[in-house]
């Protein structure tokens, strides 16, 4: 009478978690709510984004940026105008370029698809992604398929992720970790390995991903909704550029730096002297996450994935005021534009040095009013088609941007 329903329920729960049952809980309205989420679990998941691969989405993956939800935002520009496809997004603050990787590679329907891409000039630091932020966002389901799916694709790719993984201190278990030594050695993982992480480990996760992935999801709907409100019917460029400008200064009044008062009330108020020509030495030219941006590069050209790559700006009153020298974006910007078309990945949109930078980020380094115009400008005729065009990923990848040397290269 007392342990009976205990046990029940146990039974019960390991039924649910390792019974291979397809649990039919994505249905097209979870879908276009985790399309704006940016919820943790969508991204560590599988089920909700391969779900909207079938659908009318194409993803944008970047970090922080995404959560800037003005009316220039991708999501309210595509519902105010009825864009043929809209953007799914995925990334949150300390999402970086090997998470990223490792995300797209779990991302099954995104094969001969299109995806947008934004990259961050402030990932590539001297040391490359904080251990604590990728062990928090790396998801173990998608680690799984990454293991399973190691005796294929690039040899040279695959040990990396898996030497880098290990390197940054994550651990999943004694099984799960063996089996990312033999890959960083070049080795194919051996037939326990493979018996135990597929029918077990990743059953399980995979399980849980059905179960919960699109369970209480974060909603932002009302947020975008409240944005679209603000934009006219018609789509005037001319027009939404003074208007951008016009709700810029209007929430930016509390400095000089073009910074967002809620930003600029919450981050630094209190400590903006500090930052006086406190980066004066920075630079984005020497960095591991070259190597984990090639990682998620291979990933891309493994998928025939069509990509549109977009440079994020950097508050250009943000750097006079704290000193950077230009040398910084503008080395960085080349380093970084060579790596992709030298392996044919030509769709650029380049935000880092616009002829009118005002009001071009909502904050120090994130995009938003006028940057997320200028992008959707390119985004708007991009999202009209969901398939890859086959001459544009006719991509030629070379193992050498997995190389410390190519990471420490300053000769930009």
């Amino acid at each position: 009478m007392i342990f009976g329903p205990v046990i029940v329920a146990i039974v019960a729960l390991l039924i649910l978690l390792f019974a291979p049952i397809n649990f039919k809980t994505v249905t097209p309205k979870k879908i276009d709510q985790a399309a704006t989420s940016l919820d943790v679990r969508v991204l560590k998941g599988e089920s909700v984004k391969n779900a909207a691969e079938k659908e009318n989405y194409i993803p944008i993956i970047g970090s922080s940026e995404l959560s800037r939800m003005d009316p220039f935002h991708p999501s309210s520009m595509a519902q105010k105008y009825h864009w043929k496809n809209k953007p799914f997004l995925q990334g949150n603050p300390g999402t970086a370029s090997l998470t990223q990787a490792i995300n797209v590679g779990g991302m099954s329907n995104l094969k001969g698809n299109k995806a947008v891409f934004i990259i961050s000039p402030q990932w590539f630091t001297k040391t490359g992604v904080p251990s604590d932020a990728f062990k928090y966002f790396l998801s173990p389901l998608q680690l799984t398929g990454f293991i399973l799916n190691s005796d294929h694709g690039d040899k040279a790719m695959n040990k990396y992720v898996a030497k880098r993984v290990l390197d940054l201190g994550v651990s999943k278990g004694p099984i799960e970790d063996g089996a990312l030594e033999r890959i960083s050695k070049g080795q194919q993982i051996t037939n326990f390995q493979r018996m135990y992480i597929q029918r077990i480990s990743r059953s399980s996760l995979q399980s849980q991903d059905n179960l919960f992935g699109a369970l209480s999801m974060n909603d932002h709907q009302k947020m975008i909704d409240k944005a679209a409100s603000q934009l006219p019917d018609t789509y005037d460029y001319k027009h939404l550029n003074r208007l951008a400008t016009k709700l810029a200064k209007k929430h930016s009044t509390d400095n000089d730096l073009q910074i967002g008062n809620s930003f600029y009330k919450k981050e630094l108020r209190k400590r903006i002297v500090k930052y006086k020509n406190a980066h004066r030495h920075v630079t984005y030219t020497r960095s591991p996450e070259y190597n984990d941006f090639q990682a998620l590069l291979y990933m891309f050209a493994q998928n025939n994935t069509e990509v549109m790559f977009v440079i994020q700006p950097i508050n250009p009153y943000w750097v006079k005021y704290t000193g950077m020298p230009m040398s910084s974006i503008t080395n960085f910007d080349k380093k970084i534009k060579y790596q992709l078309k030298s392996q044919g990945f030509n769709n650029i949109v380049d935000l880092s040095n616009v002829k009118n930078p005002n009001y071009i980020a909502e904050d120090t380094i994130h995009m938003g009013w006028r940057g997320w115009l200028m992008l959707d400008k390119s985004l708007k005729g991009y999202y009209q088609t969901k398939k890859a065009d086959p001459k544009d990923t006719q991509y030629h990848m070379n193992s050498y941007f997995l190389t410390n040397e190519w990471a420490s290269d300053n000769q930009f």
